[in-house]
């Protein structure tokens, strides 16, 4: 067996680590996300000039003492004038899915307890429900689009919930949104657990070689439906929490997991 607990040996990143070696352990993460890129269509040149524009502001926050265009650009390898040009870049919030949001406060909030829905009216209706989570989006839209995901399905003047999430369809901005906001913070966990002497945040895995395909099929299966409960009962204690006073600051979390495989040949 073979139990990987990232947190263990992540101390703070050597910086005299070879940048080449380290390069070298990073093809696996590099590979899939340049095969993301390639299917999405995005000219290398483009993403070169936003990965230029993200050196900078990570150097940035990271940078000790004045950060002036010399000190980043020794940082970052760039040339001062792409320093000058893009100090003043900060990355956009990532957007909120409206229609995750819909689909949470479904199950969570009493008046709906995920409950079948009539198509319009007060609440608990699907319209209700809709225009609490945006007033600027039609609710017909929002059904229209979780119809078409397989989230719901309708019957005459009902609505029912058949999913516990909204899945985007495949190619969907909807879904790459999603994609960057879950992989970013997945990411992020991973780089505050390498780069800091806080404690770390929970990244674990198993993973097995020379499995049969039906002996997968069955631990992924096993997986999904641990997952799947889990999540449920965070998002029922968050909904409860969330609606209790309090006056410290906000804070968010997102808490996700993933099954992959592939022939190991």
């Amino acid at each position: 067996m073979y139990f990987a607990h990232i947190a263990n040996s992540l101390a703070p990143v050597k910086k005299n680590v070879h940048i080449a070696h380290m390069l070298d352990l990073l093809d696996a993460l590099l590979a899939p996300f340049a095969r993301l890129m390639v299917a999405l269509g995005v000219p290398f040149a483009d993403l070169a000039e936003r990965l230029k524009a993200h050196y900078v502001e990570a150097a940035r926050k990271a940078c000790d003492g004045k950060p002036t265009d010399s000190r980043l650009s020794v940082m970052t390898g760039l040339q001062r004038r792409d320093i000058a040009r893009l100090r003043d870049f900060h990355p956009n919030e990532p957007r909120l899915t409206h229609l995750s949001r819909l689909v949470s406060l479904w199950q969570t909030e009493d008046e709906y307890a995920g409950k079948p829905l009539t198509k319009s009216g007060p609440t608990p209706s699907f319209e209700a429900l809709a225009w609490e989570v945006r007033r600027d989006v039609h609710p017909r839209t929002m059904l229209d689009t979780l119809l078409a995901a397989g989230t719901v399905a309708v019957e005459g003047e009902t609505v029912t919930l058949l999913e516990s999430s909204y899945q985007p369809l495949a190619g969907s901005e909807d879904q790459m949104a999603y994609l960057a906001r879950n992989m970013g913070d997945h990411l992020s966990a991973a780089t505050t657990n390498i780069t800091s002497d806080t404690p770390p945040f929970f990244e674990r895995a198993v993973h097995y070689a020379a499995l049969a395909p039906d002996q997968v099929q069955a631990l992924e299966l096993s997986f999904r439906e641990g997952q799947a409960k889990l999540l449920e009962q965070l998002n029922k204690d968050a909904a409860a929490m969330k609606a209790l006073p309090s006056e410290v600051a906000p804070v968010r979390f997102r808490a996700g997991g993933y099954f992959y495989h592939e022939d190991s040949t």
